[in-house]
């Protein structure tokens, strides 16, 4: 791919290095398989978004379906 030992993402516009794409017949079976991907992710080197994903996964609004637009904010607003 792109990426090499010793490479610098750039900071001046959308550093996507990866993409991860879970699909399931319902919305808990796919927040499993998210859980999962994510718990068996590895990317060294670098600050992932991965801990604000299991972060976000975790919550119960989440899992349920409950949440609006400012509800992320919400949630990294937590302790």
């Amino acid at each position: 791919s792109a990426l090499y030992a010793g490479y610098s993402v750039p900071p001046y516009y959308d550093s996507l290095v990866a993409k991860l794409i879970v699909h399931a017949g319902t919305r808990e079976d796919c927040i499993l398989r998210l859980r999962r991907a994510l718990d068996e992710m590895v990317v060294s080197g670098i600050e992932t978004t991965i801990p604000l994903h299991q972060r976000v996964i975790e919550d119960a609004s989440f899992a349920a379906g409950d949440y609006d637009i400012h509800w992320l904010e919400k949630l990294v607003a937590k302790p």
